[in-house]
């Protein structure tokens, strides 16, 4: 009975800890798979519009 006792006493401590990394571990999951997301389109972007020819912009000087 007391081994019981204490590992439910361990489970409730370790839950919110556990539960918070996990909550980080999936935030950092959706980070990279949104930055991922924006890579590809920004290649796709460049695909399509070609190679660039030339320095864009004014010149300073």
């Amino acid at each position: 009975m007391d081994v019981v006792v204490m590992v439910g006493f361990a489970v409730a401590v370790l839950t919110p800890g556990i539960k918070a990394l996990l909550c980080s571990v999936a935030y950092r999951i959706r980070a990279r798979g949104t930055a991922e997301i924006i890579r590809a389109e920004g290649e796709a972007r460049r695909a399509v519009a070609g190679p660039v020819q030339g320095k864009r912009g004014k010149k300073r000087g």
